[in-house]
């Protein structure tokens, strides 16, 4: 769920209480996000949705959340191919609850660290 190999790294370059505090902005961003990619999948908008799902799968990835990630990048592919709305549906109605347990998994990774 999470790569605690790239977290452990970033602890060490960059200290716990750093990296902790962008893990705190990291919640608040990826939340408003999610909710703006949920809103362009309604909409339909897959400029919208092209847009979020990459700025999400960054933001993702350097806060170490590999499997949220990659669902984001899925996201983002099928925006630019042919739109496969089953496909896209499906992953999207996981979305947010594998945010909730990344999420859940990266508070843990923290508070094994204390």
């Amino acid at each position: 769920m999470i790569d605690q190999a790239h977290l452990d790294t970033l602890t060490q370059l960059l200290g716990r209480d750093t990296i902790n505090q962008i893990r705190l902005e990291y919640i608040e961003d990826s939340s408003e996000k999610l909710e703006q990619l949920l809103q362009a999948w309604d909409e339909k908008n897959y400029a919208e949705l092209r847009q979020v799902s990459h700025s999400l799968k960054s933001a993702s990835l350097n806060m170490a959340m590999s499997t949220f990630a990659k669902q984001c990048q899925q996201i983002e592919q099928s925006t630019t191919l042919q739109h496969n709305e089953q496909d896209m549906q499906a992953i999207i109605d996981e979305l947010p609850s594998l945010h909730t347990r990344s999420l859940q998994a990266l508070e843990q990774y923290f508070s094994d660290l204390a």
